[in-house]
């Protein structure tokens, strides 16, 4: 029989490769051989050096060092909570473009935001009681109806100044708008701004059409007045996501090279998600294309690391932020909890993707409006399934079993549009796949001492 202190804590495992991979509720990870498992699982005895490794994540159940692990726990159950921090506010429906995959119209058709429902929305906003707010401006496409955008920025900073509330502002642009003097003005009031580049001109362009010519043309000339005010320390470097559709699956390093060209060392790269025009589009790749051209971007990343070259990933830092540092990363927003989104008319939604869901017809995650308060939004029956979600290792059983969800979030709304249900079906979850193929391949790579030394210093030295 075990002594009391060898019994083991709670813990998943799943075979990966020759060996195990195991998490417990402290969502501390670590591997094992086969032989070990069984005989930590056992209590038997083990290697020092083992014993004292496991011991230090939380491992055994009568050797917890609550004073070190008691703050993560309570980070992993999310404890901290004190509000949602990012509301995303389309200020439009409105867009000079017609991507292939995008819920927004083209043209002049789209409805705009009213100064009174801008007004209501951030009066909704500073009442959900968060200390620290971000705003972040959506369309469409935002530079459209600017003068809402300067009328919020400018109200927004009263408020918070008022309410004794730190605030941010970003904003999602295609940049094709953007001029000089709006510039100089987002500038002035420390606006971040984020772009999409999908890569070179034939892949950019193959899916997001402009009536005024090349898309790419005018994103690239757009990120190279940000970084030159950014280059100035007037602003702060421009991000930028790739959509990663069909289109894209042949070039993972022309894409990496595309963002170093144009300034830009974080490279953003998420699959296309079948929500809204994207579901029928027709460019979606499978979760095992998106790996295999995500294996060849990291890889790529990692030697130009090699050479010197300041560049990682958005996605693999959230994964290394949890299994190196132990941390939430502060964009990893959660439905809700974290975050809240808002349409041109007042809805709001627990999320960017069920607002653009609602773009394409489908309210079934629509919250209600600016003119309801929050404690009624959150309260209600969707605000609370949409709270349980949060907890994937209390509601999914497929998560309640699996080491990869001590850092995986579930997403209501891609279950929905991908498999017809809130809940949707872990098994055969495309974007469980990808999550759990991402975190793999970074677990695998930690194993090589060069590869760790340098995705160490992402979660390092990254934010």
């Amino acid at each position: 029989m075990a002594k009391r202190d060898d019994r083991p804590m709670e813990f998943n495992f799943a075979r990966r490769g020759g060996g195990r991979l195991l998490s417990n509720d402290l969502s501390m990870t670590t591997e094992l051989s086969a032989a070990e498992l069984s005989r930590f699982a056992r209590g038997a005895a083990l290697p020092p050096a083992l014993r004292k490794g496991l011991e230090e994540k939380g491992f055994f159940s009568g050797r917890l060092d609550f004073a070190r692990l008691l703050p993560r726990h309570f980070a992993a159950l999310l404890a901290d909570w004190k509000g949602p921090r990012v509301h995303i506010v389309a200020v439009t429906a409105d867009c000079d473009h017609a991507c292939l995959y995008c819920g927004a119209s083209s043209g002049s058709g789209g409805s705009h935001m009213t100064r009174a429902t801008a007004k209501k929305t951030l009066n909704f906003i500073f009442s959900t009681g968060a200390p620290e707010l971000v705003i972040e401006f959506q369309g469409g496409e935002p530079l459209r109806n600017f003068g809402v955008v300067q009328y919020m920025i400018g109200e927004a900073k009263r408020l918070a100044a008022r309410g004794g509330q730190s605030l941010h502002f970003s904003m999602v642009s295609n940049l094709a708008g953007l001029t000089a003097e709006k510039l100089a003005y987002l500038a002035a009031n420390k606006v971040t701004l984020c772009t999409s580049l999908d890569g070179p001109a034939a892949i950019h362009d193959s899916g997001r059409k402009y009536s005024g010519g090349s898309s790419h043309a005018a994103a690239v000339r757009g990120i190279a007045l940000v970084q030159k005010l950014a280059a100035a320390g007037e602003l702060e470097p421009l991000n930028a996501i790739c959509t990663v559709t069909k289109y894209s699956l042949s070039q993972p390093k022309a894409i990496v090279d595309e963002f170093l060209k144009r300034g830009i060392k974080r490279v953003q790269l998420g699959p296309l998600e079948p929500i809204g025009r994207a579901a029928r589009a027709g460019l979606a790749v499978t979760p095992e294309e998106f790996l295999a051209f995500y294996a060849e971007a990291l890889e790529y990343m990692l030697r130009l690391n090699r050479r010197g070259v300041a560049v990682y990933e958005k996605g693999a830092l959230m994964f290394l932020k949890q299994m190196v540092g132990g941390e939430r990363p502060r964009y990893q927003n959660l439905d809700l909890l974290y975050r809240l989104a808002y349409g041109p008319d007042g809805s709001v939604y627990g999320s960017d993707e069920a607002r653009l869901l609602a773009a394409g017809g489908n309210e079934f995650f629509r919250l209600g409006s600016v003119e309801d308060s929050f404690c009624r939004l959150a309260s209600s029956p969707l605000g609370r399934t949409l709270i349980l979600s949060c907890f994937p290792r209390l509601t999914q059983p497929r998560c309640a079993r699996c080491p990869h969800s001590a850092w995986c979030r579930v997403s209501p709304v891609y279950n929905h549009a991908a498999q017809g249900g809130f809940w949707g079906d872990m098994m055969t979850n495309g974007r469980c796949r990808v999550f759990m193929g991402v975190s793999d391949l970074l677990l695998a790579k930690l194993k090589e001492p060069a590869a760790r030394k340098m995705l160490e210093g992402w979660a390092e030295g990254y934010q």
